[in-house]
């Protein structure tokens, strides 16, 4: 009688008990520290963000409480491969997100989509990724050939350039693969590439190559360029030194302030962004909040793809009416024009890659100003190489 009446009242105490809510867990696993860190860290800064906001109004979708668990591969891929395993092993993921370096994001992603999550990849570009990892890998960037082609449309249709010159490196599928996407679209409507160049990473010596250019018969209207940060500055002060007035058209590697700062030898070069913060309301109040957050907005950019990222992944489960891994990776797929701070993203028709406006840019006086933004369509992407 009495056992009777403690499971009772036990059973009553329960009743009244309010639920719990069921949580959301994002394990990622990339670079704090070493020379991926200024491309992860500020990333996954912005998921950091909306996972606060997000908490404040009951979690995603205000449903599922979110739990971020992050962990540093310190730039090394043994590391990466350890630190995935573990994490993998100890949680039970919804969603994973890795570095966004190629060997990094495919070994990493690899063990995460066995388990059925949804897999993203940071800042990467590549549409090898997702090529090569299969159906739950998902870019969240504008994708190499979205870039290539950005830039050969501009210089066709604003520039009115008919001769190119494209420079690449085989560091990475994003530096060997985009001038040749560009060059796809610029001969496509009728331009020339008039020659092509190869650099090594972080290299500090460009005497042959702008020689090269030199050498033509006539300056190409543009040169479009793989240079990152690192081994821009070099780059462009050899190239100017030699009298070479070409219009440089970079990528969004160049959306530093270290570039803008250059001084005179950068007016007039070009890159491309997702990040433009009068591009729209929603992109201008996320850099006056990440400035709040993280006293400065140096690293605005990739943490504003990491808070859109968070936004589209938010309304999946809001379309799928669900916090189920499963439900949000196919619901991921099938969205279409959703508002973000990095604007109106689509991924219905374009597979693993999401289509929205890239956001064409011009150095002036020290500062990045806004030119256009380009929304391609399905048929104007070139098809991915791998």
């Amino acid at each position: 009688m009495f056992r009777k009446a403690m499971v009772s009242g036990a059973l009553v105490a329960s009743l009244a008990l309010p639920a719990v809510a069921e949580e959301f867990v994002i394990g990622a696993v990339n670079a704090k520290t070493g020379f991926m860190a200024s491309y992860d860290a500020p990333f996954m800064q912005g998921v950091s963000m909306f996972v606060a906001e997000a908490n404040e109004r009951g979690g995603l979708a205000g449903q599922y409480p979110i739990r971020l668990i992050e962990r540093d591969d310190r730039s090394d891929i043994q590391q990466s491969t350890i630190s995935t395993s573990e994490i993998l092993s100890d949680e039970k993921l919804d969603l994973f997100i890795t570095s966004a370096l190629v060997p990094y994001a495919v070994s990493a992603g690899m063990q995460a989509l066995s388990q059925g999550m949804m897999t993203a990849h940071g800042i990467a570009s590549q549409p090898t990724i997702p090529a090569r990892l299969g159906e739950g890998s998902f870019l969240v960037m504008m994708s190499d050939a979205h870039m290539g082609a950005v830039n050969a449309k501009y210089a066709l249709d604003d520039l009115s350039a008919k001769t190119a010159y494209i420079i690449s490196s085989d560091f990475d599928p994003f530096t060997e693969f985009t001038p040749l996407y560009f060059q796809e679209v610029f001969e496509a409507g009728g331009g020339k590439v008039v020659g092509h160049s190869e650099f090594a990473y972080d290299q500090q010596e460009f005497s042959s190559m702008v020689a090269a250019i030199k050498a033509l018969p006539e300056q190409p209207d543009v040169i479009m360029g793989m240079t990152f940060d690192n081994d821009f500055p070099i780059f462009i002060n050899q190239l100017r030194a030699a009298g070479i007035t070409s219009t440089y058209l970079g990528t969004d590697v160049l959306d530093q302030p270290a570039v803008r700062g250059l001084g005179e030898v950068v007016e007039g070069v070009h890159y491309l962004t997702m990040a433009a913060p009068n591009a729209s309301d929603d992109a201008a109040s996320f850099v006056d909040r990440f400035k709040v957050a993280y006293g400065g907005d140096d690293s605005f950019y990739p943490a504003m793809v990491g808070y859109s990222f968070m936004r589209l992944v938010e309304q999946a489960s809001i379309n799928a009416g669900s916090g189920d891994a499963k439900a949000i990776r196919a619901a991921f797929a099938e969205l279409e024009d959703v508002t973000t701070e990095i604007g109106s993203v689509t991924l219905k028709g374009y597979g693993a890659l999401p289509n929205l406006p890239v956001h064409i840019m011009r150095i002036e006086g020290g500062k990045g100003v806004y030119v256009k933004s380009t929304l391609l369509t399905s048929d104007e992407i070139p098809d991915s190489r791998i």
